[in-house]
């Protein structure tokens, strides 16, 4: 007979390393960026930003852009 792997407690196992390391990784990450926490997020905010406009106009000049992104975009546009 051939004994079944225990799938269940390897992949929490998995899971669990994967959550910790990313905790980790974020907590270090905030602790040791060279520059003030202010100063990144306004950077992620520009840089989104600017690949969002981007991402529109190429929407309308007809550029070939893919219909994940298309709809994804549409659905990012909308006034909540």
């Amino acid at each position: 007979m051939i004994p079944k792997p225990k799938i269940g407690k390897s992949l929490f196992r998995i899971l669990t390393g994967v959550v910790v390391g990313s905790a980790i990784g974020s907590i270090l990450g905030l602790t040791l960026a060279p520059k003030p926490g202010s100063e990144t997020r306004k950077d992620i905010k520009d840089k989104s930003m600017e690949i969002y406009l981007r991402s529109k106009e190429a929407m309308k000049q007809d550029s070939p852009v893919g219909f994940v992104r298309r709809h994804l975009i549409r659905w990012l546009s909308k006034d909540r």
